[in-house]
């Protein structure tokens, strides 16, 4: 077999790892005190740490976050009625959806508290009366809980569809915290808890955790335990041992799809419409999730653009093959940064995908002379390749058949 030139250079345009020691781990976010004053400049340096701006209702975005105050929760959902578990994903679709780990009779159904102008005793005081007491609220006026169980599981959706997603961070705020009864975890989407904590204590105040990932770690789910006892008329907070929790604020990053799809470069689960324009080197992409165009200038005139995933972040990179040179050109959406790789020769057809089973993109080609594949794994960092037959001098690579 006749190996192909190989040489491979990443250019990395930040600073060394070694300067930047907390980009393996998580970004925790902790506040506690008498009132929403005490907890305002920790979340919003967890706003700050999601990055992007808050994305409102509806759409799907690159980058951004999601909020919930419940306040605009209409009053047939709210107190004494119940909240659908899918109503932020629906109703007023943010992506999320909740559980009841209990899962009483398979009813998954939430409280959020009325409003005064409903008539109906507000924080919860309908359920009993010493709640509007010992709840205050971060952004007024109401709260959240679970209808049948303190424990609550929250997924993640590309909003207002069923594909799955995940978050890079998520934060809430919590009321009255009286003990370590009350924690959150955070779990990747291969099921690991890759964090968790118990929250800061505020008797009947508030109490704030926000927890992000910049190193390229995903939230998939999101496990609340609301003290030790769910709201209901005789548990008394504080009696018999009782502990209560209400909840306010959800804050947490824009749902991405998990997995990769063809083409998908805002990370909504669909593929968008993409052209490559020759002459002047312009990628002009629809962006399905909010119906924008976006241009990219990458390439030149003879280049051949190829469709990939190669650093694993679940977007679609820019990449074209160079015939005239044998190089590949990848600006990376993770971080901006540029690999250059020289492999494969004039007349070799691009035929990309992942070939090592790592969840990244390999480059790939076919040669018509002798009807043989070459892959460079993206799990060693393109410094590495494997080769074998498979096809004739004549055949079309099914991946490389529209070049």
């Amino acid at each position: 077999m006749k190996y192909p030139y190989f040489r491979s250079v990443l250019f990395v345009l930040s600073l060394l790892a070694l300067s930047h020691p907390t980009l393996a781990s998580a970004v925790i976010r902790v506040a506690a005190g008498a009132n929403a004053a005490a907890i305002q400049a920790a979340v919003d340096q967890f706003r700050t740490d999601l990055g992007g701006a808050n994305n409102g209702v509806g759409n799907s975005f690159p980058t951004g976050r999601r909020e919930i105050n419940w306040d605009g929760v209409p009053d047939n959902f709210a107190e004494p009625n119940a909240l659908p578990f899918n109503f932020f994903n629906v109703n007023s679709p943010r992506g999320v959806v909740f559980h009841s780990i209990a899962n009483i009779g398979g009813n998954h159904q939430f409280r959020v508290s009325s409003s005064a102008a409903s008539g109906v005793a507000v924080r919860f005081g309908n359920i009993d009366a010493s709640y509007a007491t010992i709840f205050q609220t971060f952004s007024a006026e109401r709260l959240f809980h679970g209808r049948f169980s303190n424990e609550i599981e929250i997924l993640f959706l590309i909003p207002g569809t069923n594909i799955p997603a995940a978050v890079n961070g998520f934060g809430a705020v919590f009321c009255d915290v009286d003990s370590s009864n009350t924690f959150i975890e955070y779990y990747a989407p291969d099921g690991n808890k890759i964090s968790g904590s118990s929250l800061n204590v505020a008797s009947n105040g508030l109490s704030f955790i926000g927890t992000s990932f910049n190193a390229g770690e995903r939230v998939a789910k999101v496990i609340i335990r609301l003290g030790n006892s769910n709201l209901q008329a005789g548990n008394v907070d504080g009696t018999n041992s009782v502990d209560v929790v209400a909840m306010d604020d959800f804050i947490y990053g824009e749902p991405h799809a998990l997995d990769f799809h063809t083409g998908d470069f805002d990370g909504d689960g669909v593929t968008d419409s993409n052209i490559f324009r020759p002459p002047t080197g312009q990628w002009f992409i629809l962006n399905s999730g909010t119906n924008t165009a976006s241009i990219v200038q990458w390439g030149q005139n003879g280049d051949i653009p190829v469709d990939g995933d190669f650093d694993g972040d679940h977007f679609a990179d820019q990449a074209i093959f160079r015939p005239s040179d044998g190089s590949w050109w990848i600006h990376k959406s993770s971080d901006a940064q540029t690999i250059i790789t020289v492999f494969g020769a004039n007349g070799d057809r691009p035929v990309t995908g992942d070939y090592d089973k790592d969840g990244k993109t390999d480059i790939a080609f076919w040669r018509p002379s002798n009807g043989n594949f070459f892959v460079a794994r993206s799990s060693t960092n393109f410094s590495t390749f494997f080769g074998y037959g498979f096809g004739s001098p004549g055949d079309i690579p099914v991946q490389g058949a529209a070049q």
